[in-house]
């Protein structure tokens, strides 16, 4: 019949462009795949300024958006007044930004003033919801996989696990996969320090693990690189004990840990001579 021979070939076109869309959305897929490290390079050199801006400043995209569906609602004088407030803010958070920096350097130079680190700060420009940072900077500035990142409090941030050109991105130790060699920092030197792994759990959660039966942990206890495998420097800064969870019938014990580093406020430097 005539409409149902209309119907079938109108059925096989859309079949035929539904098969088209999937071979170039995977042809786009090999592509980005192979091209990825040199596409992904140019894509944040090129936006890296725009988003340490949106980070700085805590702006989720959405407001942009709103700001455009919004913005026939203004009167034109309001605009103005808006854009000349948006520069003042701006020029004020960049000064900020400096004095704050000169900051961070005086802090984290006293901090690590007898290890002998070459230090270089860095600035966030992406976080993702598997614990992976972007810093903005890379190869050519002299960072490697392998190098770990510190706060200005050399607390412990992560290390380096990829690096591009000219930005690179960090494993959180709060990273599902992240294990670290620790050990008790004691204030009493005839109390022994005790050995054990931090392990990360996701989203900037970490608890202590491997803890022997028999050693003696308790809350408030600081917890700080061992430096036993060589991935990290000793006695970088970790965290803090907030709860023992003991079983007599296992052969270790645990411990909920309060990491020290916090990336919504704190400076981030990459120690340079240092690399697993």
């Amino acid at each position: 019949m005539p409409g149902t021979n209309f119907f079938v070939k109108k059925r096989n076109k859309i079949i035929i462009k539904f098969l088209i869309g999937v071979t170039i959305f995977f042809i786009i897929i090999l592509f980005l795949n192979y091209f990825s490290p040199f596409i992904r390079n140019s894509f944040f050199y090129f936006s890296s300024p725009i988003q340490q801006k949106f980070w700085n400043a805590g702006i989720a995209t959405s407001s942009i958006f709103n700001s455009f569906l919004k913005g026939g609602f203004y009167a034109k004088e309001n605009e103005i007044l808006k854009s000349e407030n948006q520069k003042l803010l701006s020029q004020l958070s960049l000064m900020q930004s400096i004095i704050n920096g000169n900051e961070a350097l005086s802090e984290v130079s006293m901090a690590c003033q007898n290890d002998q680190f070459n230090l270089k700060m860095v600035s966030i420009i992406g976080l993702n919801n598997e614990d992976l940072l972007t810093i903005n900077k890379g190869i050519d500035d002299g960072i490697d996989i392998g190098m770990p990142v510190i706060s200005q409090q050399k607390a412990l941030v992560g290390i380096v696990s990829k690096s591009y050109k000219n930005f690179s991105e960090v494993t959180l130790i709060s990273n599902k996969n992240s294990v670290i060699n620790v050990k008790t920092l004691q204030e009493d030197p005839l109390k022994p320090e005790v050995n054990g792994i931090i392990r990360g759990k996701g989203e900037m959660e970490i608890f202590l693990d491997l803890v022997l039966i028999d050693d003696n942990i308790s809350p408030q206890e600081t917890i700080v690189t061992s430096g036993l495998d060589g991935s990290f420097p000793k006695n970088l800064l970790i965290g803090k004990i907030i709860k023992v969870e003991k079983n007599d019938k296992e052969p270790h014990q645990k411990a909920q840990v309060q990491p020290f580093f916090n990336i919504s406020s704190d400076n981030l430097f990459v120690i340079t001579n240092y690399k697993r």
